[in-house]
């Protein structure tokens, strides 16, 4: 009888043990699964090995970088040449060479046909490359409200990678806190009203009008050049001004070092026109569009995102770059859903929405 017993009893503790070793096992590979589940680097495609290209075999890719609308407080330029270097670490046979052109420099090489195997581009000129793009994959990572803008008939031809926004700025002294937005840019006594760039790239008044914000015509002072709106406010010919962040940035800097009394700073949110767009050319060769798709895809990732905080700028992506300060209050207004225009909208377009725009402004 006890013989059974202790038998009885050596089973219950071998079964024990096996209930208690399978139990740590589905512990341990909950506790570790996730970092390899969840790794980024065990899914990266490794294309030097997809080609099997050997450590001579070289890959260059020429990046033209077209910039239409005023950045950050660092050139978006040192930022691709930056991301180009990491993508060569991960990439180490393909290298990306970064040429900044002006729209006239492009419209005179593509009616040279001299194409590049990428563009990065602003709203204004994607209407002369859009017959030489190749489609993209689809990028869950890239906010949805403004992917949608880098379609055409259909096709996802660009990925924004950079996202800017504007700012009303004001002089402090010539406000109290009560001041709505609209009194803000309201001419007064000292014929102070709001500075102004309304050229047919960008559209300023959109953004007003967004924000419930109404003019008269007598309120504002229009330029062509977004920096002269911008002296003009330094001297005081204007008591606000519409910036973007590299205003912002500006006027900020322009504070610390006693050049510039106290401003006042509305972030604006609900529409920015102010993205960059990268895009890959069909140039026929898999090998190039492949590392060029790459690249593209690269720039959306967190670490290039991440980055752009060193350049005063805004990610695409629904995570903060961002910790503490103004950036951070002018990131989550534009965190927000946003509207914009197409990546590829016409100059006739853009200047016929400008246009309908100031109308709707000065009616409300």
């Amino acid at each position: 009888m006890r013989l059974i017993f202790f038998k009885k009893l050596k089973a219950l503790k071998k079964r024990n043990f096996v209930k208690f070793f399978f139990c740590f096992i589905c512990v341990f590979f909950l506790i570790i699964s996730p970092f390899y589940i969840f790794n980024e680097k065990n899914y990266e495609l490794k294309l030097n090995e997809y080609f099997n290209l050997e450590n001579s075999t070289k890959v260059v890719l020429t990046l033209y970088n077209i910039e239409t609308f005023e950045g950050g407080t660092n050139s978006r330029t040192k930022f691709l040449q930056q991301q180009a270097l990491n993508f060569n670490k991960k990439q180490n046979n393909c290298f990306v060479v970064v040429k900044t052109l002006s729209p006239d420099q492009l419209a005179l090489n593509i009616r040279n046909n001299n194409l590049p195997d990428l563009y990065s581009f602003g709203v204004g000129v994607g209407s002369y490359i859009q017959g030489f793009l190749s489609e993209l994959d689809v990028n869950s990572k890239i906010r949805s409200d403004l992917s949608q803008y880098g379609k055409k008939s259909g096709k996802l031809l660009a990925y924004p990678y950079i996202l800017s926004g504007y700012c009303l700025i004001s002089h402090e002294n010539y406000t109290t806190d009560e001041d709505s937005l609209s009194s803000l840019v309201k001419a007064d006594s000292k014929n102070k009203m709001l500075g102004l760039s309304l050229s047919n790239a960008f559209n300023g008044a959109e953004v007003l009008f967004q924000n419930g914000i109404t003019l008269s015509e007598s309120d504002l002072l229009e330029t062509t050049s977004s920096y002269d709106a911008y002296k003009n406010f330094l001297n005081k010919k204007t008591k606000s001004l519409l910036g973007t962040a590299r205003d912002v940035a500006r006027c900020k800097n322009r504070e610390e070092n006693g050049s510039l009394s106290a401003c006042r700073y509305n972030f604006l949110g609900n529409y920015s026109d102010l993205v960059q767009y990268i895009s890959v050319v069909d140039s026929g060769s898999s090998v190039k569009t492949l590392f060029a798709k790459e690249f593209a895809t690269f720039l959306t990732s967190e670490s290039s995102q991440n980055s752009l905080a060193d350049f005063g700028l805004f990610s695409t992506l629904e995570s903060n770059i961002y910790e503490e300060g103004y950036m951070l209050e002018f990131e989550n207004v534009l965190k927000e859903e946003l509207t914009s225009v197409s990546a590829f909208i016409s100059n006739e377009e853009m200047a016929q929405n400008v246009k309908t725009s100031k109308e709707k402004l000065f009616l409300t």
